[in-house]
């Protein structure tokens, strides 16, 4: 434990959960990262930290590594009448002290809010790259089979063999880790994969909502890409989900994937306005 002038520092414990569930509904500085973990979920992993005054929580900040090696900021949450520029120093400081005892090499945050801009780049975040975002709207699709191998439905059992699949086709800090493939999972309302001889070579993981489907993962083995498995994988799934309520889906990929973006805008998807900037810091050098 440790005090930085008026805040007391600590790791965060499991009761604490009462608190920063009161913390995040009531915060009006609030960063949360875009994927299916739940930040409460995470209360007995490290780093993450909580700024108390007088035994009350009124900051925290989470980032366990995942992918391992990469601590994401996955929650920053300030509470009512106190600044994030207060609150920011003192957590990363020691999140970040407690990220490089875990050997943790790399620290990225996907902004969700222009206000968290400074206060990363005082840290020595820098701007590396944005999130951009396509949709797809109800028009003609022509048919799409792989030209080997079969398309058939996600089991659990498959995601040890998805994971090893997903760490070979993404880089270090887009990677997902079994735990995060885990929860996509259960939150997919499609999830399919295509293997030849009892391999998984591509697969997918698609939710849905009120407010139309999305495209939440994609991913072909490098040695078996060029062969139509991703739009055999996409097409699938847009004719799936388009018998029921939904109109459209969306997608996201990184700007500078300038593969990615071809590939989606080919199959019909069109880029929207918005998009997130990512930032990244190098830890232990």
């Amino acid at each position: 434990m440790s005090s930085k002038a008026a805040w007391v520092i600590r790791s965060s414990k499991p009761n604490d959960y009462d608190q920063v569930l009161d913390l995040i509904q009531t915060a009006e500085y609030l960063h949360q990262h875009f994927d299916w973990v739940d930040a409460l979920s995470l209360l007995d992993e490290a780093p993450y930290v909580m700024a108390l005054r007088e035994n009350r929580i009124v900051g925290c900040l989470a980032c366990p590594p995942d992918p391992p090696g990469v601590s994401w900021v996955r929650l920053f949450s300030v509470g009512f009448s106190y600044t994030p520029s207060n609150l920011w120093g003192p957590l990363w400081h020691e999140a970040a002290l407690q990220a490089q005892v875990m050997g943790v090499n790399h620290a990225a945050a996907l902004l969700s809010a222009d206000w968290f801009a400074p206060l990363l780049e005082n840290s020595g975040f820098r701007h590396s790259n944005d999130v951009v975002f396509l949709e797809w709207k109800r028009q003609p699709l022509s048919p799409a089979t792989p030209e080997q191998g079969s398309i058939r439905t996600m089991q659990y059992e498959d995601l040890a063999s998805v994971t090893a699949l997903d760490q070979r086709a993404f880089g270090a800090i887009w990677r997902y880790s079994e735990k995060t493939l885990q929860h996509a999972f259960r939150s997919a309302a499609v999830a399919r994969v295509i293997e030849i001889e009892n391999r998984i070579v591509a697969y997918q993981i698609s939710t849905e909502s009120h407010y139309g489907a999305h495209l939440a993962r994609l991913a072909v083995d490098p040695n078996w890409q060029r062969h139509g498995f991703g739009r055999t994988l996409v097409v699938d799934v847009i004719r799936r989900l388009m018998r029921t309520t939904n109109w459209k889906m969306s997608v996201n990929t990184q700007l500078d994937n300038t593969h990615s973006l071809q590939f989606y805008q080919q199959l019909g998807f069109k880029r929207k306005g918005h998009k997130h900037p990512v930032y990244e810091l190098a830890l232990n050098s």
